[in-house]
């Protein structure tokens, strides 16, 4: 069954969904200082899909983290368009005595929707992810996939539900602990369900085909401290060939210069 949202979703007519201007971070003080990012500049137009690249600590995390507003820049600032950004990390992290459908909830819940409204949104939520029949289920009697669609209803309900602006949703490489197989089923629900709420996502990973798969734009960050370093636009193109092999070129230099 195909749903439809209802869920209401107001379009900004604000051009921007969030944008670093200047940002860095620094973790301690002093000779144990070790800066995360430096003068990152990233602008995300309202229901834009960019993909983050990059070696191991050079900050990915760190930027979505400064985004969703659970860290504080060092320097420079972040403006978004929207009250609630939802993180949705590799790991699930269900309540596991709830059932799919409440684990849904739970976000409309803290985003004060009422009861009746939460549950017809949850619902919807997960029949747009294709879970609507496991909807009374428990974490522990899903795959490892369902679960991480269930996660994905659950940031959707979180940052769809302020209703006075586009979505952002941050992804911290959320189907790396799956098998090929299920993360390509979950590459091509992800892009179904972008289309779908037009949400903008920034989307953490280390596999260059699956951020040409689904971004629209593929920035790559330099070894610590993270700058921008290249940007590629990769939505309809051609010659992905050609493509994959600039971007990977360009990795394997970021992740040299991060290992001398």
């Amino acid at each position: 069954m195909t749903a439809t949202l209802e869920t209401s979703v107001a379009r900004s007519t604000s051009d921007t969904a969030v944008a670093l201007s200047g940002v860095s971070k620094v973790f301690g003080h002093g000779s144990s200082a070790v800066a995360a990012l430096d003068g990152v500049d990233l602008r995300v137009k309202p229901g834009e899909f960019v993909c983050l690249l990059g070696a191991s600590g050079c900050g990915k995390s760190t930027l979505l983290n400064l985004v969703a507003g659970l860290d504080s820049p060092t320097a420079g600032s972040i403006e978004l368009s929207t009250s609630r950004p939802a993180v949705m990390f590799q790991e699930p992290a269900l309540m596991p005595w709830l059932t799919a459908s409440r684990n849904v909830e739970l976000a409309l819940r803290f985003a004060g929707v009422g009861r009746a409204d939460r549950r017809r949104q949850a619902g919807e939520l997960l029949e747009l992810v294709r879970l609507g029949d496991v909807a009374g289920k428990r974490p522990h009697e899903l795959s490892g996939g369902m679960r991480q669609r269930v996660a994905l209803a659950r940031s959707l309900a979180s940052t769809l539900a302020s209703g006075d602006a586009p979505g952002l949703l941050l992804m911290d490489e959320p189907f790396a602990a799956l098998d090929a197989i299920t993360r390509d089923v979950l590459q091509a629900e992800l892009l179904r369900v972008w289309e779908t709420t037009n949400t903008a996502i920034i989307f953490v990973t280390h596999d260059v085909r699956e951020a040409v798969r689904l971004g629209q734009r593929v920035v790559l960050l330099s070894s610590r401290p993270g700058r921008v370093v290249r940007e590629w636009s990769v939505d309809g193109v051609t010659d992905s060939v050609a493509v994959l092999d600039e971007i990977n070129t360009h990795l394997r230099e970021v992740i040299s210069g991060h290992a001398s």
